[in-house]
């Protein structure tokens, strides 16, 4: 079983490694959520599902099953999972990502992805986990927190284009690894910047289940 020092120097051990990937990452999320805003339409919502499929692949593959070994099959999984049906909706367009037009719906989720993109590391960073051993913005906890606060954002448009099966088939592994982790890191491992993950997941299975009727 990890200990929350093993936790944490798997993470040091990945972000050394990796670190110029993961800011080519990051980077991209934050162009695509600027497109998103500001410059919706096909090729953007193309991009944005694009980056997210290789993402969770990249996740899935490269952080559990090379990394964080322990939590693979729980983990790494869900993950492959969430970032082959993005990839697979790159084509078939079967949901357009949309940001909500006004409201606290719209700062509700401008503000999830902000904590996603950067509060989430500076916050983990600030409580005692400093680079390198700390969680990055595209890690598998803020990514799937990201994600989820896409998808409900885009629930919470004034005419979400959604198809009822292929976003059944992303809650799934999104919700499932919410959960998990937002329960799991905390107890087993301290680190309780995760609580706002599990907060992210009830969030979005209640917006899912409050707009299943207007979904297709």
């Amino acid at each position: 079983m990890s200990t929350a020092e093993t936790w944490h120097g798997t993470f040091g051990a990945y972000n050394n490694t990796w670190l110029p990937v993961l800011i080519l990452f990051w980077l991209a999320l934050i162009i695509c959520t600027h497109l998103l805003i500001n410059k919706p339409g096909d090729k953007t919502n193309a991009l944005i599902k694009a980056c997210l499929a290789i993402i969770f692949i990249w996740n899935g593959a490269v952080f559990f099953f090379l990394y964080m070994k322990s939590s693979a099959v729980p983990g790494g999984i869900p993950m492959l999972i969430a970032g082959v049906l993005f990839a697979v909706d790159v084509f078939r367009n079967k949901i357009t990502i949309g940001f909500p037009e006004a409201g606290w719906k719209r700062y509700v989720t401008l503000s999830l992805i902000i904590w996603a993109l950067g509060l989430y590391t500076l916050t983990a960073w600030l409580t005692g986990h400093p680079y390198p051993e700390t969680v990055l913005p595209v890690a598998p906890c803020p990514a799937t927190i990201f994600a989820i606060a896409l998808l409900s954002g885009t629930l919470l448009t004034q005419k979400p284009k959604v198809d009822r099966l292929m976003l059944t088939l992303l809650a799934i592994p999104l919700l499932w690894w919410a959960f998990f982790a937002g329960i799991g890191a905390p107890l087993r491992f301290g680190f309780y910047i995760d609580l706002t993950l599990l907060g992210v997941g009830i969030y979005g299975l209640i917006v899912l289940l409050r707009n299943w009727k207007a979904i297709v």
